[in-house]
């Protein structure tokens, strides 16, 4: 996979995605961590199979991690190619999962209020993003970094066993969908 395509496979500039810039909710003053993420991200943290397997201490410690922001209509939230740094846990909103084939974007599925994307930044390692994810709709996201991530599982254990046991469930389902598909092609 490539970070870039030359091919520009959208028939107008409107239908072209566009770069997702974060929006200005930085405020160096303000401290960062569980205390201060909206209930409404640390209600999309508890819907989200990943971290289903995590006592409310345990999740309060990976909302200290999360950096909330927006996403508008079209914009791209993570783009196929690109370095897997964040997890990304959609608190409001919708957006599509696509890969750019020869003949234009193949849908993948949906993403919306408690579920994950970005969840291959988990893997380890110079992991690439496998697939774009496109905002259908102005999104609210919970932004976690994955390198902090790994170190809050590698650190504690009662975090990081449930949640590379999510991982290996979200792995599961994705190859037995993937079976099925081909299977009826």
């Amino acid at each position: 996979m490539t970070q870039s395509k030359s091919t520009n496979t959208f028939a107008s500039s409107e239908d072209a995605p566009k770069r997702r810039r974060i929006k200005g909710r930085f405020d160096p003053t303000r401290l960062n961590g569980a205390l201060v993420i909206s209930d409404e991200a640390r209600l999309a943290l508890e819907r989200c199979l990943l971290f289903q397997g995590l006592d409310r201490n345990e999740l309060m410690a990976v909302a200290a991690l999360v950096e909330e922001t927006s996403v508008e209509v079209n914009e791209i939230l993570l783009m196929e190619g690109e370095t897997a740094r964040y997890l990304y846990i959609v608190i409001e909103g919708q957006g599509a999962a696509q890969v750019e084939m020869e003949r234009g974007w193949l849908s993948l599925g949906l993403v919306g209020p408690g579920e994950a994307a970005g969840w291959s930044s988990l893997v380890g390692g110079s992991v690439v993003y496998p697939a774009t994810v496109k905002a259908l709709t102005d999104m609210k996201v919970a932004r976690i970094e994955t390198s902090g991530l790994a170190l809050l599982m590698n650190v504690d254990p009662k975090i990081g066993y449930p949640v590379l046991k999510s991982l290996s469930a979200i792995f599961y389902r994705q190859y037995e969908a993937a079976l099925v598909a081909a299977k009826t092609a």
